[in-house]
């Protein structure tokens, strides 16, 4: 019943009216892409774009529209029941703090700005999918939730509060937060640390064969790089050193210097012993050279001792459904779409709790987290109907 299914609605008038509306409100949507993203909106600081989405999905003409205490914002497309709830999830928080230059520039048929495509593109072309099913009939028995998220970049925070603190849990969970036609039923177990070493500071003429903390930290960093990592898809696992930094003079050793690691890999005990022999590389280092070391986590891991099997995932409906979309879509050309076993957005946070959980994209974007950010200025339009027929099909499922 899957594929004369979601046929079926690619071929209905109410769907190809709403694909033809998208279409016919191309520079709109491409200019509420540039306004929002022009709204600055570091993690925990995401305000303007939490009160700009709120009014937003009223105009669109959500329902119970509502905002927790972290600040995640949410509304309802009201199904006419019988249906499974399907939530569409899209971040509003961005890596780029205050201040940063964020004016979006058009250049040969793309846009350039901080954020432009992580995740401020998905936001925009949900908003719009809704409208036009609206304005078009589009119906559908479940309900399909649009929640903007807060804290995404820092740990997932917002939809690990969504979906933890409801009662009911939803019976699907979409991330839009990658490449349009990327599909993605996995979660990547992810963990952050903060190495800080520190030693009582010396002038330089004092410290020829003393403890440094630099060189501690020195000694740590190359040893990390030179763990052996078993080899597994995608390039992980990995370990990559991300910020560093310590001391306030050119003539003194620093008290304290400082780094921090990002470990990301495939599955639980490959990452709890990469975790473990980080650590101690970094302790060997210090213990080597004669100074303290603190070890400071960044980010709370997920605890996916819920998650369902792999097996299960990849088989559920929810993807075979957005990979049989995907490839009528033609999204990916010619070529099939093949589902991963990974992710590192939104929908973690349900595949942690044996939720069913996909991340997609809606734009076709690169550089994320860069201030060189770009996305094609005309992917929002397919990545727009893309999610209308998504909603359609697994909202009727």
């Amino acid at each position: 019943m899957l594929l004369p299914l979601f046929l079926a609605l690619a071929q209905s008038p109410e769907v190809l009216q709403s694909w033809a509306h998208i279409d016919a409100q191309q520079e709109a949507i491409q200019a509420e892409w540039i306004q929002l993203t022009e709204i600055e909106a570091p993690s925990k600081q995401e305000e303007k774009r939490i009160a700009y989405m709120k009014k937003a999905m009223a105009r669109v003409g959500l329902s119970n529209i509502e905002q927790d205490e972290l600040g995640n914002v949410w509304g309802v497309y009201k199904g006419t029941g019988g249906g499974p709830e399907v939530v569409f999830a899209a971040h509003m928080d961005t890596v780029f703090p205050l201040g940063t230059r964020i004016k979006v520039r058009e250049e040969k048929g793309r846009y350039h700005a901080p954020s432009i495509s992580d995740d401020t593109g998905a936001l925009v072309a949900l908003l719009h999918a809704f409208d036009a099913m609206r304005k078009n009939g589009v119906t559908t028995k479940g309900d399909v939730v649009f929640l903007a998220t807060v804290q995404e970049e820092i740990g997932l925070y917002g939809a690990r509060h969504w979906l933890q603190q409801r009662a009911k849990k939803p019976d699907m969970f979409l991330a839009v937060d990658s490449r349009l036609g990327g599909v993605s039923y996995g979660a990547l177990r992810i963990e952050q640390y903060r190495f800080v070493f520190e030693h009582p500071a010396m002038h330089t003429l004092a410290s020829r064969g003393r403890p440094s903390t630099t060189r501690a930290a020195a000694r740590a960093i190359q040893s990390i790089y030179e763990l052996p990592l078993p080899a597994q898809p995608l390039n992980l696992p990995v370990v990559n050193v991300g910020t560093l930094g310590g001391g306030s003079v050119t003539n003194a050793t620093p008290a304290s210097v400082f780094f921090t690691a990002d470990i990301r890999s495939l599955d639980t005990p490959t990452e709890a012993k990469l975790v473990e022999d980080v650590k101690t590389a970094a302790q060997r280092a210090a213990n080597q050279e004669g100074v303290q070391l603190k070890i400071e986590a960044i980010n709370e891991p997920l605890d996916y001792s819920k998650a369902l099997p792999r097996e299960e995932r990849l088989n559920h409906t929810l993807v075979k459904t957005v990979v049989a979309v995907t490839d009528q879509m033609k999204l990916n050309g010619d070529r099939k779409t093949v589902p991963a076993d990974m992710g590192s957005d939104d929908h973690n946070a349900a595949v942690a709790l044996g939720i069913p959980s996909v991340g997609i994209g809606a734009i076709a974007g690169a550089g994320a987290h860069s201030l060189e950010e770009s996305a094609d200025k005309a992917s929002i339009v397919p990545g727009a109907k893309y999610m209308i027929l998504l909603a359609a099909t697994l909202a009727n499922l």
